[in-house]
C-alpha cells in the first residue's frame, strides 16, 4: 500500500463552493473587530484566507454575507485545521460552524444548491 501523501485523499462531509466574502471577527458583543476573505463554504464550515496566527480549538464569532441577502449570517466556529506554507507562515484555516441557526442553514443550503 503506497502511504505517499500525494495518493493520499481528503475525505469531505459536506460539499464545498468557492466563494469570496468578507468575514467579519466579532467579540461577544457583535462589534466588529476585523475582517479577512474566504476562499470556499460548505454546510460544515468555511475556508478563510488569512496569515492571522490562530490555534486549532479557538472559538470565534464570526459574521458573513452571501449572495442575494443582505443581512449577514452570524456564526459561532471552531479553527479545526490551519494551513502553512513551507516557511511555516499561516496561509488559511478551516473553521467548522458551530450551531447554526435554522435560518442561516437554509441560506447557506440554497447558496450550495444554486
Amino acid at each position: 500500500m503506497n502511504m505517499n501523501p500525494k495518493h493520499i485523499r481528503e475525505r469531505r462531509i459536506f460539499m464545498r463552493r468557492p466563494i469570496k466574502t468578507k468575514v467579519v471577527f466579532e467579540d461577544e458583543f457583535g462589534d466588529g473587530l476585523f475582517f479577512v476573505y474566504s476562499k470556499d463554504i460548505s454546510m460544515g464550515g468555511i475556508y478563510l484566507a488569512s496569515s492571522i496566527p490562530m490555534r486549532v480549538g479557538t472559538m470565534l464569532f464570526l459574521s458573513f454575507a452571501l449572495p442575494s441577502y443582505k443581512r449577514p449570517i452570524k456564526i459561532t466556529g471552531e479553527v479545526v485545521r490551519i494551513m502553512e506554507d513551507a516557511d511555516k507562515k499561516t496561509k488559511g484555516m478551516g473553521i467548522r460552524f458551530l450551531g447554526l441557526s435554522e435560518t442561516a442553514q437554509k441560506r447557506l443550503s440554497k447558496f450550495l444548491s444554486s
